[in-house]
């Protein structure tokens, strides 16, 4: 790994596999960065820059496929009182998301989108209202995961996968059917959510750590309750 380099005036010396062009890409999307209320929004038509497209309408496609994962981030222009514009904004924090899910699906271009993730945190880091908003969406969805978790708690009285009583006495545990590192945009999507009981949640990662070649997620969940003999209800 690479270690951190500092220029003659102290600065950090960023090495990156993109081209001039690219970086030149990204200077333009700075540029045209729209500011409300300290927080910065990024055009969807600059994002060629970043997403290493060739054209803004690639760039667009890019973000009509994987608008799921990106709905939390978007905007409209007129949800940020900006006049005779027909473009979206996104906040950085989104794309962060976006790169990252990239690098898995093309892993061909996996170098390219993790070196288009670094200049990305190199600009959100000297701009101080880009910061300011990665960092502020990032303890909204936070707080958001938090609350939606206590409420379901309060409202299951069982567990989901075994049927346990929980008026017995038992730990109440919120799963992430599929967790927060692979899928960051449902980490508070009350269907991605599930309470279940302690030894339930224990014995569920137990197994997927003794498994070789297995990871969380819904697939892996579903046959862990079949094994078990446990509810499917939360998967219908």
């Amino acid at each position: 790994m690479s270690k951190i380099q500092l220029n003659s005036d102290n600065e950090v010396a960023l090495q990156t596999t993109l081209s001039p062009h690219q970086i030149a890409k990204f200077n333009a999307m700075t540029d045209s960065l729209v500011i409300r209320n300290g927080v910065a929004y990024v055009s969807t038509d600059e994002l060629h820059g970043v997403l290493l497209t060739r054209g803004r309408d690639d760039a667009r496609e890019i973000i009509r496929q994987y608008r799921n994962i990106l709905r939390t981030f978007l905007f409209d222009a007129d949800d940020l009182g900006i006049d005779f514009q027909d473009t979206g904004y996104v906040l950085p924090t989104g794309l962060y998301i976006l790169l990252s899910q990239l690098a898995l699906d093309r892993p061909k271009r996996a170098l390219d989108y993790r070196a288009s993730i670094a200049l990305l945190a190199y600009i959100v880091a000297g701009h101080p209202q880009l910061a300011m908003a990665s960092l502020a969406q990032g303890k909204s969805l936070a707080s958001k995961e938090q609350a939606i978790m206590s409420r379901l708690k309060r409202r299951h009285t069982h567990c989901q996968l075994s049927g346990y009583d929980f008026g017995q006495g038992g730990e109440k545990h919120v799963h992430h059917i599929e967790p927060r590192a692979t899928a960051p945009a449902l980490a508070a999507d009350e269907n991605n959510l599930i309470v279940i009981a302690e030894e339930v949640h224990d014995a569920y990662h137990d197994w997927i750590h003794s498994s070789k070649g297995l990871a969380v997620s819904r697939a892996s969940l579903r046959n862990f309750c079949r094994l078990n003999e446990y509810s499917l209800n939360w998967d219908a």
